[in-house]
């Protein structure tokens, strides 16, 4: 009876180790020090995220990673396109790649906008 109980104690350990809810992979593009000193902000490349995501989704996402790494803003892109397509335009008139592969930003107030 006693290796039972074990055995159970241990295929519940390892199932709720599995089942936390862990963020997906995600490489830092840059990382820098904001000028008022208010700490960091980043930018994140997130190949297996789409726009096709909930937004709700994507903003928690967002807010865990934020959290981890310990940054007030974060950028994110699906892809090096959409990266490198960022821009001071319009949404309207930016390119097809960096509207397909923007993830999303969490500002300095916390406000999330894709």
């Amino acid at each position: 009876m006693k290796k039972l109980i074990l055995a159970l104690t241990i295929l519940l350990f390892q199932i709720a180790c599995h089942t936390k809810n862990e963020s997906p992979d995600y490489t830092i593009l840059r990382a820098v020090d904001l000028y008022t000193g208010k700490g960091k902000c980043g930018e994140i490349l997130m190949p297996s995220i789409s726009r096709e995501m909930k937004s709700s989704d994507r903003e928690k996402l967002l807010r865990d990673i934020l959290k981890k790494e310990g940054w007030v803003i974060i950028s994110a892109y699906a892809s090096m396109e959409a990266f490198n397509e960022k821009s001071c335009a319009t949404l309207p008139m930016r390119s097809k790649a960096f509207k397909d592969g923007y993830i999303g930003k969490i500002d300095e107030n916390g406000a999330f906008s894709d």
